[in-house]
């Protein structure tokens, strides 16, 4: 009978236990010194504040460099088929060379030629999708 007691007792002090530390609770202090510390169990003696963490289950991992890549990559793709698209539709379009915001002259026949050809090049580098590789 003592051993189912210690078993319930042991039992019940476990599932408290897990309980507290799913729970995400932290304290925080000062010690005499100004060094802020933190634990999961208060300070013997002094003012603490009782701090809860929240653990967000399927939060979004943080981007990685291959995810900027391909960021990257979508967005100088938009940016290729549109300047396609624009060169394709006829009409003037204006080139600005010294960076003002406001186009200098329109393209000559030559120079929507080689930014046509330009474009194209980019849409191959960016738009391509990349080849799936085995794990």
């Amino acid at each position: 009978m003592a051993a189912c007691i210690r078993i319930a007792t042991f039992a019940c002090l476990l599932l408290a236990g897990t309980a507290l530390a799913q729970s995400g609770g932290v304290y925080q202090w000062k010690d005499a010194r100004g060094v802020t510390h933190y634990s999961d169990a208060p300070p013997p003696k002094g003012q603490y504040q009782a701090r809860d963490i929240h653990h967000r289950d399927g939060a979004a991992p943080a981007p990685t460099a291959a995810d900027a890549a391909t960021t990257a990559a979508s967005a100088n793709c938009t940016l290729a088929r549109t300047n396609l698209e624009r060169l394709q539709a006829g009409g003037d379009i204006g080139l600005d060379a010294d960076g003002d915001g406001q186009p200098d002259a329109a393209l000559s026949v030559e120079e929507r030629e080689r930014q046509t050809r330009l474009a194209a090049i980019n849409i191959k580098t960016f738009c391509t999708p990349r080849a799936a590789t085995a794990p």
